[in-house]
């Protein structure tokens, strides 16, 4: 699954989406998908090495000098495992609503909850890249509305 999309940058260095991931119960499958995904955004690595990063997580957890992205929205540009998807599909929308009010209650960041929510909506949905922004834009506008 490709996942092509651009989040706020208003969440670049925050760790509400984070810590939303470690404190709510779901599979390991869902979340170790989920973490990369999230220091990607939080830490706005640049798009030449995400893949990278993502496929060795584990080699590059702990690395604070990797190449960011220049200032303003967080573009993520992924090729997501097809196998590890299957297997956390069902999890993720567990994951999505406890973790988004997790993000309500703690730091009262509408823009982070949404953006938590929608992609663990679109990994359990296996939803292409075309569908991907839409669909954030229109939780987004939401927000805003």
């Amino acid at each position: 699954m490709r996942l092509e999309l651009t989040v706020p940058k208003g969440l670049r260095g925050k760790t509400e989406l984070l810590g939303a991931l470690d404190a709510v119960e779901g599979s390991e499958d869902a979340k170790s998908l989920l973490r990369p995904i999230l220091e990607i955004v939080s830490r706005a690595i640049s798009t030449r090495i995400q893949q990278e990063v993502f496929d060795n997580f584990e080699r590059y957890a702990q690395n604070t000098n990797l190449p960011r992205q220049d200032l303003g929205d967080v573009r993520i540009a992924l090729d997501l495992p097809e196998t590890g998807l299957e297997a956390a599909r069902g999890d993720f929308i567990d994951i999505a609503m406890a973790g988004s009010e997790w993000i309500w209650q703690t730091a009262s960041d509408g823009r982070a909850a949404a953006v938590f929510e929608v992609l663990c909506d679109i990994l359990d949905e296996g939803l292409a890249p075309v569908d991907q922004q839409t669909l954030l834009d229109a939780n987004l506008a939401d927000l805003a509305g």
